[in-house]
């Protein structure tokens, strides 16, 4: 009688223990299945920024081979979880099932960070801001090759003096200063600007001592007068380091149309994360 009473508990423990392992794994594969549809939902919006994106060139997470080999481990794991899950979901009682789930988890809850990150930056560069870095010595003193800027694209008003990037004709970057708006006379004369008339301060090139550093010149034959009239549609840019910078005084570049203008500096920092982003 006590044999039989010990077995029947027994068996009573060992269905308990296939109900807990249950609920348990049922707990984990719901959590797995949570976390997939993200990646999945995420590396969806990842391609669409790339195939619809005008900022693509700036997405720095996509531009990263770390991170794009952390983005093809997180697809792969996340595609072989979901296999693992379809084949044993007619075997989830077993302790070793739901360890297995356990085990899973805790990998994916880490991996699966990536493809949530690189895809906020990526909808953060398509539709706000975007970042970039400094290439050439045009806008010296206030801009040096190498440094990092970062500038807003939301809205797409510009106003004199604003710091901008624009795409050339030949799909290059430029880094430019805004001087004369759609409609305005500029007149350079002696190395004197006047827009409309009225001579402008130009702050951002003078010295400690309130004197121009750089000279302005009409052109490459260094004619000191000159005119240009700014089309109704366009804007006239001049690059800071006067005597050394492509800008709308050269008909290599010209005035530079509104949808040529990619956004507006807004700050210029130090990137301690380069070394990551390479």
């Amino acid at each position: 009688m006590s044999d039989e009473i010990l077995e029947i508990e027994e068996e009573q423990e060992d269905d308990l223990e296939e109900i807990n392992n249950t609920i348990i794994t049922y707990e984990y594969r719901r959590k797995l299945i949570k976390k997939i549809s993200i990646v999945f939902g995420c590396i969806i919006l990842i391609l669409i920024t790339r195939i619809f994106d005008k900022y693509v060139a700036f997405d720095i997470v996509m531009a990263s081979k770390l991170f794009l080999v952390l983005l093809a481990v997180a697809t792969f794991l996340a595609i072989g979880i979901a296999l693992y899950l379809f084949i044993s979901r007619n075997d989830i009682s077993s302790e070793e099932t739901r360890n297995t789930h356990k085990m899973l988890l805790n990998v994916f809850d880490l991996i699966s960070v990536v493809p949530v990150f690189m895809a906020i930056v990526s909808i953060i560069n398509a539709f706000a801001i975007s970042p970039a870095t400094v290439i050439g010595q045009s806008m010296e003193p206030n801009f040096y090759e190498g440094e990092d800027i970062l500038m807003i694209h939301v809205f797409t008003n510009y106003d004199r003096f604003d710091v901008i990037v624009l795409e050339t004709d030949n799909n290059e970057y430029y880094l430019k200063r805004i001087i004369g708006l759609p409609g305005d006379l500029v007149e350079i004369d002696h190395n004197i600007i006047k827009i409309n008339g009225e001579i402008i301060e130009q702050e951002f090139i003078e010295d400690e001592y309130g004197s121009i550093i750089s000279y302005t010149y009409c052109n490459n034959n260094e004619q000191e007068v000159c005119t240009f009239n700014v089309p109704i549609d366009s804007y006239f840019v001049l690059g800071d380091n006067r005597e050394h910078s492509l800008d709308s005084r050269s008909n290599l570049l010209g005035y530079v149309k509104k949808e040529q203008i990619y956004g507006t500096v807004i700050y210029k920092f130090e990137n301690v994360f380069r070394g990551i982003f390479n």
